[in-house]
This record gives C-alpha cells, sequence and structure tokens, in this order.
C-alpha cells in the first residue's frame, strides 16, 4: 500500500511572547540554538527577527531525518543526533523550542546528555502563547534508572530484545549486531506490530530489555520495564557510554 505523508504547517502567526523575550533578556542569553516542530518550523522568520531586535545570536543545524534545517524530531534523542558540530555547542547559552507540549523538547534534554554541561531549554508555545522551562531535573530520575538498566546490561546474561514490525520502526537486522558484540550472552527477539508493555512480565527468564522501536521508549517508558530497559544504539557502547563523564555518570 503507498503511503504518502502531508506537513500540516500551522497557519497562525509565530512569534515569541514578551515572557520569553523578557526571561532570554533577563538572562542575558546572547546565542541561543533555536528548534521547532514540524508544524512551525518554516514560520520561525518573526521569531528569527525579534531575537535579532534583541540582540540574540541565533545557531541551529540539520538534525537527524529531519526535512528542513531547524526541525526536531522527539525520536531523534541521542547525544549527536541534532548534527551540531561540538564548537558551536559549546558558544549556546539554551536552548530554545517553538512549539506545544513536552514531547519534543524533552528530546532536547536527552540530546544533551553527554556534554560536560546542560544547557536550559526554554519553551515558546506559539499556540498559549506561554513560556516554560524543561531542565535535567525534570528527567533526572529517568535518566538516573536508564543508568542502572546499562549497569545491569553489563552483568546480564539472558536479554530479550523488543523489535516492532511497523515501517520506518523496524531494527531487526542492526539489533543482531548484539550478538556479535556480546558472544557471551544470550540474545532472545520478542517480535510484534505493537509492544504490550504488561505482557513483557510473563517472560521472567529475560534480565534486562533492549528497545530497538522509537528510542523514546527506553527513556519516557522506564517506569513500565520492572527489569529495565535500554536502547539498541546504548546497548552497543554501554562501556563507552558509561565511563565517559556525562550526565548519566554524574547524576
Amino acid at each position: 500500500m503507498d503511503v504518502l505523508f502531508l506537513d500540516a504547517p500551522y497557519a497562525g502567526s509565530v512569534e515569541l511572547c514578551k515572557e520569553t523575550l523578557a526571561y532570554l533578556k533577563k538572562k542575558k542569553y546572547k546565542t541561543v540554538a533555536l528548534y521547532a516542530s514540524v508544524q512551525f518550523v518554516n514560520n520561525l522568520d518573526a521569531v528569527r527577527e525579534q531575537l535579532a531586535e534583541n540582540s540574540i545570536n541565533v545557531i541551529t543545524s540539520h538534525a537527524d531525518r529531519t526535512q528542513v534545517k531547524g526541525q526536531l524530531l522527539g525520536c531523534d534523542n541521542y547525544h549527536n543526533s541534532l548534527n551540531m558540530p561540538r564548537d558551536e555547542s559549546k558558544t549556546v547559552d539554551c536552548y530554545l523550542y517553538v512549539g506545544d507540549g513536552k514531547f519534543h523538547p524533552l528530546a532536547l534534554v536527552y540530546a544533551q546528555k553527554d556534554l560536560h554541561e546542560m544547557k536550559e531549554i526554554v519553551c515558546n508555545d506559539p499556540l498559549a502563547k506561554k513560556m516554560s522551562l524543561m531542565e535535567v531535573a525534570d528527567v533526572k530520575k529517568i535518566l538516573m534508572k536508564y543508568r542502572a538498566s546499562l549497569m545491569k546490561f553489563l552483568t546480564a546474561k539472558t536479554i530479550g530484545v523488543i523489535v516492532t514490525i511497523k515501517p520506518g520502526q523496524e531494527q531487526f537486522r542492526p539489533a543482531l549486531a548484539l550478538e556479535k558484540r556480546y558472544a557471551n550472552k544470550k540474545f532472545h527477539y520478542f517480535i510484534d506490530n505493537v509492544v504490550s508493555f504488561d505482557q513483557l512480565e510473563n517472560f521472567n527468564f529475560i534480565e534486562v530489555w533492549v528497545n530497538t522501536t522509537c528510542p523514546r521508549v527506553g527513556f519516557d517508558d522506564q517506569e513500565k520495564f520492572a527489569k529495565g530497559v535500554i536502547n539498541l544504539n546504548d546497548a552497543l557502547m554501554t562501556e563507552d557510554i558509561l565511563g565517559r563523564d556525562s550526565v548519566l555518570t554524574r547524576l
């Protein structure tokens, strides 16, 4: 079956509310990394003008799997997903997200987990015309449990690998690299269209789970996994992640 995906851009005006501008000025932020969800990303001219009028520089990048520069996908939440050069990321005072909801800006928190210093996420909702902040404290509990799952994975011998057959998320072949990377572990593959978290408890011989579906499952749904869960990319480089000076090692 052929599938056609169409963007649904917001038809109204997109600009920073007074609260957001006042906050940026109060914090004396000089450089912001600007990102938006797909509904607003092509309508940010007014935002850039507002920032320029307040002597605030704008940096952005073309993130993984996005169509245009400045677009943010909630599922791309790894430290290199934004594809921002490290020298540029060091000059950023904060991340400025334009959009509604918490799913997308949370990705900006997760995406920083390997940086030495976490930067504040300032969220401007163009629909409600309100500002909100998002920091590591908002996901600290999740990150702490994720670190525990990484440590558990290193010593576990029996691993459950969750695979979906949904187009765009199916990662069965990449998951087979786990067997080459960890020859001393036994991997069991659980393949389905929809992941039923409550059914995973039936397989009590599994010591820890590896998620190959949307990477946000490994973070946002930590509480649903009694045995712990980590994402495929992190499973393939667990020792490296725990050995780096990162938020996960400094919590």
